[in-house]
């Protein structure tokens, strides 16, 4: 059903460019179909966060080694440093130039951010107020909370097991709402493109172009490079040994899927210790961190240009928190790019009118995104066994 309604989903969008040029303001009889879309992602966000996040956090925080953290500060070393080089390429490429969104009701939330309001925001006075205007903050930091406490609690297990069947059921709520995405999809672009013509749609091919440089500039700089130097691999091998995993992200778009081609591969074609790879590669395949901050950084970039927000030092500062935040602790969620993509907008204050149209091109963005995110937990596994061996 997820390959029918990918397809369904681009063809939505083609049908959505010839309607909108054709048949223009006809088509915002159907632009009731996008809003209904948009709110419902609004009202899945909070709920989805709290219990993924949670969950996740009571998991790894039963697991114990250096090996762990060394992963982690790794993943998160990668994540930086991929999320800067994707920023450098935005802004000079600048893939929304020439194209704004006219918005009568913003009111330029993402400008007005600050490091002491999002502080004071983490301990909201009412809980229930908390989800009922979606302070992700707050949400997050509260899910960080729970998901620790509970693995010190008395019978916390208990709470989380909860947690966890509430999060099955939201899930599948959250399944039967991605299938309204070819439909969404179509009266969203519709209107858009009836409203601004043929250029959005230039817009569109910019953006993805600008994922693949940025993907490709990634694999050298922050993969193929860095095993190159710290773990003293022939890059060619490196790749040669690799690029069987790129053919099955590319079609599956899913780490789980590909989780035991790469647990393979690091073991018996790069020979990279049982123990270690077991422990990284899984952990990697949780947290997603290469193609992740790719898609982040894009994102909030170009929706911030493609809106005419300006973004200061903070407010990239408060990027680049919060999609660490969200990208390490919230995994396993259907559809899971779009989803998170509007968790990202929502919690900086970014319109969400955007989603529409990346919905439509996100199955060829997630090709990449999967690629980037496997690679580069082979690139830590490689990196990670060279310095747990290299004194012996």
């Amino acid at each position: 059903m997820k390959k029918r309604t990918s397809f369904l989903t681009i063809t939505a969008l083609l049908l959505a460019i010839v309607c909108g040029l054709l048949f223009k303001e006809k088509v915002t009889a159907i632009d009731f179909i996008g809003t209904i879309y948009i709110n419902l992602l609004k009202f899945m966000i909070g709920p989805i966060v709290f219990t993924s996040i949670a969950e996740t956090i009571y998991d790894s925080s039963r697991k114990r080694g250096h090996l762990i953290v060394k992963s982690v500060l790794i993943f998160t070393v990668m994540f930086l440093a991929t999320f800067f080089l994707t920023s450098i390429l935005v802004l000079i490429i600048n893939p929304a130039k020439g194209f704004t969104f006219e918005l009568s009701d913003y009111e330029g939330a993402l400008g007005s951010l600050s490091i002491k309001d999002i502080i004071i925001n983490l301990f909201p006075t009412n809980l229930i107020s908390m989800f009922q205007a979606n302070q992700l903050f707050a949400i997050i930091f509260f899910a960080y909370l729970v998901g620790y406490c509970a693995t010190k609690a008395e019978k916390g297990d208990a709470v989380i097991d909860v947690i966890k069947g509430f999060k099955n059921v939201l899930f599948k709520l959250l399944e039967y709402i991605m299938y309204l995405t070819p439909l969404a999809v179509f009266s969203l672009m519709s209107n858009t493109i009836a409203k601004y013509g043929a250029v959005v749609f230039e817009v569109g091919i910019k953006y993805i172009l600008t994922a693949y440089l940025a993907g490709f500039v990634t694999i050298i700089v922050i993969m193929i490079l860095p095993v190159w130097v710290f773990a003293k691999m022939n890059p060619f091998t490196f790749v040669k040994k690799t690029y069987k995993i790129w053919l099955i992200t590319v079609t599956t778009c899913s780490s789980a899927a590909t989780l035991p081609t790469t647990m393979k591969v690091c073991k018996e074609d790069l020979n990279i210790d049982k123990e270690i790879t077991d422990i990284v590669v899984p952990l990697g395949c949780t947290i997603h961190m290469c193609g992740g901050a790719v898609s982040f950084a894009l994102l909030g970039l170009f929706c911030s240009s493609l809106f005419g927000i300006e973004v200061n030092l903070t407010t990239y500062i408060i990027m680049i928190v919060a999609s660490l935040l969200i990208n390490m602790s919230a995994p396993g969620i259907p559809n899971g790019g779009v989803v998170i993509g509007a968790t990202y907008l929502q919690l900086l204050g970014i319109p969400l009118d955007f989603i529409g149209f990346y919905s439509g091109i996100y199955k060829i963005l997630d090709m990449l995104y999967t690629t980037l995110n496997v690679s580069g937990d082979i690139t830590a596994n490689v990196i990670i066994n060279y310095s747990e061996n290299k004194g012996k």
